[in-house]
């Protein structure tokens, strides 16, 4: 059996949602949500891999939802994709704690290999904590 990653797409646009869903349905669990409530909600229950997030949604924008990822999940990686962008809205994006911004358009070629990095960098994160952690409690 194959392990999926668990993705959650956090977007009230159906054009974009539609789009990422039908990229990613095919290669991992996913669960989408269209507003705030909803992803914290979800968040409750854990376990998901990376965060896709619509630039803005009904009630709040990329930044709203990585604040309320960030109080419940740390190092849970999000990306945050819109329709059009520049260097000024990766920069701040990035700065803000997302993993990446992903511009339009979204195809396998772009969406699939940042995904790929960005549940492989989770991964990464969670090991080298769970080492960290055994190590202290060894000391």
């Amino acid at each position: 059996m194959r392990n999926y990653p668990k993705i959650l797409l956090l977007s009230n646009n159906q054009v974009e949602t539609n789009a990422l869903e039908g990229i990613l349905s095919e290669y991992v669990a996913l669960k989408s949500v269209g507003n705030l409530l909803e992803l914290q909600s979800v968040l409750q229950g854990g376990g998901y891999d990376a965060i896709f997030c619509g630039w803005s949604f009904h009630q709040g924008t990329w930044n709203d939802a990585l604040q309320k990822v960030r109080q419940r999940c740390p190092d849970l990686p999000v990306i945050v994709f819109c329709r059009a962008g520049g260097e000024k809205e990766w920069v701040e994006a990035l700065e803000a704690g997302a993993f990446d911004l992903l511009i339009a358009p979204y195809m396998k070629g772009n969406v699939l290999p940042l995904l790929e990095h960005a549940v492989a960098s989770h991964e990464a994160r969670r090991l080298h904590n769970a080492t960290a952690c055994s190590r202290t409690k060894a000391s």
